[in-house]
């Protein structure tokens, strides 16, 4: 590639600087990105039902984890193991979702992947609703999150890879909302099928039935919803490719099309070059800038998990019971938790394409960790144990600062961190790339899950010490080596990571020439001096995106420094 420099279009009047990025506002764009984005309730619902579902006596009892013949009744030996089991088991399945999903992203394309996480999560969800043991569920518990967190690793990579680059921040941002809104519905659920006391059995299974209303709803999304432009062309199916791309990034108006033309040339060429790359996950571990962003995505999704968001997701109405309040207060409180991440992550994703992903992560890992330090405090001095005369106050406070650290979380860490995942890995290591996130996560997740009933057993409030210490330090970290990725043409990525050479254009270097009508791309020549590259001459190339050659414009004294150079049409 050449070297890349700011300079000028040299005929002016003729042409515009760059693509007109604050153009790209496209609603037919919007309504497919958020479409997409609705597959993250495949996730968000299955993941957090198991918090209300454990907090239902009837499935205790069903389950035999409740000795009701002891007064008060009390969970049996082995109930905090295979509680914790029945948490832990759907991070598990992660590894076959998100490790299998990736293969079949970039064999058969995206479509193919939701098809896969559909297929899963509806065979896991009807098990589910229909478990006659442990076992039993367990097992099917497993199997659906393999289909969820495959949805987790699919949708954000099919978003950002239909995303204009200075909307992405907001249209991958979606599936934050996603999620969070699958977590409320299911607190929903839960405490409406708590009122079903003729039934005791529905109050559990039609909470975890309604699981399977969203890999459906993928299912049809995909009949109406593009493939992926990059992955098209990434198998080679240009045409394909160009069509969904001027379609979906349409510039009302703008009878040039620049925006939508430039974008797919950058694509195109950039794929040429990337389909020329190792897609495995050795490469991401033996190139230096790979490991870097491979590091830094791991490294965040670890310290995201590690602020306890999941566990106090998953054991929310544990620690309510913890503050002192009832069964069905548990349940309100836990709704109210959980519908605090919807509004956050709106904000997050509103925001995010003006103030850039860094600062809300930071403020997520930082404004996390400050709310532990208050919990752990709080539960410390005024809960353990519950005195005879509790302190209401501080037992409300407890709750509030619960809120307030879902605010952050779903601010920062939730929304934030789900676009820069999928932004960061170029075209041949992307979904590859946010697979290897998603698995640090259900990783953290699993481990957490699989330690947090017997912790909170034994050493109670102490155990928010490891969050805190955790969250801490990697908060420091993040704010050393995270990168700010907003605005930047996933093509362009890789500069941010000091691979300039795998850049093959800059979209500031693609311009359209209005009384032609061809893309112009400024290729700069250089000559190497002390072994640095030096720009001395420019070149204009003519290039049409469309099947016709391009047109010849009259020279001018301003088109060339000693005469442009005009080249054929490259498709």
């Amino acid at each position: 590639m050449a070297p890349k420099a700011n300079t000028t279009y040299a005929t002016e009047g003729t042409a515009s600087k760059g693509f007109k990025q604050d153009r790209q506002w496209n609603w037919r764009n919007f309504l497919i990105c958020s479409a997409i984005a609705c597959g993250q309730l495949a996730f968000g619902y299955p993941a957090s039902i198991i918090g209300v579902t454990l907090a239902q006596p009837s499935f205790l009892i069903y389950m035999k984890l409740l000795d009701i013949t002891t007064d008060p009744p009390s969970l049996v030996h082995n109930a905090d193991s295979l509680i914790g089991a029945m948490s832990g088991v759907f991070q598990a399945g992660a590894f076959v979702g998100v490790i299998i999903g990736s293969f079949v992203m970039d064999k058969w394309g995206r479509k193919a992947g939701t098809i896969f996480c559909s297929t899963l999560s509806i065979i896991g969800g009807a098990g589910l609703a229909g478990s006659v043991n442990t076992t039993m569920f367990i097992i099917f518990r497993l199997i659906a999150g393999a289909g969820s967190w495959g949805f987790l690793a699919l949708t954000p990579v099919y978003c950002a890879e239909l995303a204009p680059p200075k909307l992405r921040g907001f249209f991958v941002g979606m599936n934050g909302m996603g999620i969070t809104l699958g977590y409320s519905l299911a607190s929903y659920m839960g405490l409406a099928f708590y009122y079903d006391q003729s039934n005791p059995s529905a109050q559990w299974r039609g909470p975890l039935g309604l699981a399977l209303i969203f890999p459906v709803f993928q299912l049809l999304v995909i009949i109406w919803a593009p493939e992926s432009p990059r992955y098209l062309l990434m198998k080679g199916k240009v045409e394909e490719a160009r069509k969904i791309v001027l379609h979906i990034h349409h510039v009302p108006g703008d009878e040039d099309q620049e925006y939508a033309r430039g974008e797919f040339y950058q694509m195109q060429k950039q794929a040429e070059f990337d389909r020329s790359l190792t897609p495995t996950y050795k490469a991401m571990f033996f190139k230096k800038s790979y490991r870097k962003r491979t590091l830094m995505a791991c490294g965040f999704a670890f310290v995201g998990q590690s602020t306890a968001v999941l566990v106090i997701n998953n054991y929310g109405p544990t620690l309510y019971a913890a503050l002192g309040y009832g069964t069905l207060d548990q349940l309100k409180l836990q709704c109210g938790w959980i519908t605090m991440g919807t509004p956050a992550n709106l904000l997050g994703a509103v925001i995010m394409d003006r103030v850039g992903r860094r600062v809300l992560m930071l403020i997520g890992v930082f404004g996390c960790c400050a709310c532990l330090i208050v919990e752990a405090a709080i539960i410390a001095t005024f809960a353990s144990p519950i005195p005879a005369v509790p302190n209401l106050p501080a037992l409300k406070a407890g709750v509030a600062v619960f809120y307030i650290f879902l605010l952050f979380y779903g601010c920062g860490i939730d929304v934030a961190g789900v676009v820069f995942y999928s932004e960061i890995f170029p075209n041949h290591l992307r979904a590859k790339g946010v697979a290897m996130s998603i698995g640090a996560i259900a990783l953290t997740d699993l481990v957490y899950l699989q330690v947090t009933a017997t912790a909170f057993a034994n050493i109670g409030w102490k155990f928010f010490l490891v969050f805190i210490i955790i969250s801490g330090l990697g908060g420091i970290v993040a704010f050393i080596y995270l990168p700010e990725t907003k605005g930047v043409p996933l093509e362009e990525i890789a500069a941010i990571f000091g691979d300039t050479d795998e850049v093959m254009v800059f979209s500031e270097d693609i311009h359209v020439d209005h009384r032609t009508h061809d893309l112009v791309i400024d290729v700069r020549t250089g000559r190497t001096v002390d072994g640095q590259q030096v720009v001395d001459e420019e070149r204009l190339q003519r290039v049409a995106t469309e099947g016709t050659a391009p047109k010849q414009a009259p020279a001018t004294e301003k088109d060339h420094c000693e005469g442009p150079e005009h080249i054929d049409s490259v498709h």
